[in-house]
């Protein structure tokens, strides 16, 4: 710049020594031009994957080719029912009234152990079902898998927590309810109120006492949380931002709420499948919505 002025204006201007003031802006308008060309630069390769560092440009970038990153997964297991008990008045075949009653499962001490352990469930079943008589069945990795749903007190979500501890930290884990409809795996039915409670009989064909043959309710790690919002207009891609840490992709419905603040429709996720967004996909469904992890 001193020699452009030297060059352009060398009458105007001639005092170069470093102490002049002049010499100071001088300086300063070419650290404004050095500061500004360095971040044009930065932020010019934040829009190439190879060489964007902040993981935000990296997660946004990979979204152009379809990919969505995932957060882990949570910890899913069966829990054996070892005993039922119950405080209705239910008899077996030889007129037992078994209210009050420990039945538990491949008794070696009781021959009659597993019709009282099928009379008992039966009364907790819905009215239309009985034991041998699911409302699904399948086999899953081997093993029949039979769900049967219980007869729930009205106006309760069917999620059950409890805490265990694991590598010396308490985790916070729920029952929920399971099912393999439409799938070949089992997952978990979209909570609310009124929703079928399942619970799953699965036998491998080695005798009631093998760990994978009986009655199994099935298991999350993490609890389950709601978040209420509210959206006064309709906007094309609206984004809305869940603070909350520790969420993972597949546990996550979204419902529309009614006049009186009671859940609606279930709103459809997008699948994070390649060349499927919220904007290109084949749902013919419009409430659909999209989950992207923000780290």
């Amino acid at each position: 710049m001193i020699d452009y002025l030297r060059t352009y204006y060398p009458e105007d201007f001639n005092d170069f020594t470093e102490s002049s003031e002049f010499i100071a802006l001088i300086d300063l308008i070419a650290f404004m031009g050095q500061s500004l060309a360095f971040r044009t630069d930065l932020n010019a390769r934040e829009n190439f994957i190879d060489t964007a560092q902040r993981r935000d440009s990296v997660f946004k970038l990979a979204r152009l080719i379809s990919y969505n990153p995932k957060r882990n997964l949570p910890a899913t297991g069966y829990l054996k029912v070892d005993a039922v008990s119950t405080t209705e008045t239910v008899f077996d075949s030889n007129g037992l009234n078994l209210a009050g009653l420990l039945i538990s499962w491949a008794d070696s001490g009781n021959d009659n152990w597993l019709e009282q352990f099928n009379a008992i469930l039966n009364a907790a079943l819905k009215t239309n079902q009985v034991i041998g008589k699911p409302s699904n069945s399948q086999t899953l990795n081997g093993i029949l898998t039979n769900e049967y749903q219980i007869n729930l007190v009205q106006n309760i979500i069917a999620n059950y927590r409890f805490t265990s501890i694991v590598e010396g930290a308490q985790l916070p884990f729920e029952i929920t309810s399971p099912s393999s409809m439409g799938e070949s795996y089992l997952y978990e039915v979209d909570p609310r109120p009124q929703q079928a409670f399942n619970v799953l009989y699965r036998n491998d064909n080695l005798g009631n006492s093998s760990s994978n043959t009986g009655f199994f309710l099935y298991f999350k790690q993490g609890e389950l949380k709601s978040v209420d919002f509210n959206f006064a207009e309709s906007i094309p891609n609206r984004v809305y931002n869940v603070n909350v840490n520790n969420i993972n992709n597949t546990d996550i419905w979204l419902y529309s709420l009614d006049a009186n603040g009671q859940l609606g429709t279930l709103w459809e996720q997008v699948p994070a499948v390649g060349v499927t967004n919220i904007i290109y996909n084949k749902t013919t469904n419009k409430n659909i919505y999209q989950v992207n992890t923000r780290r």
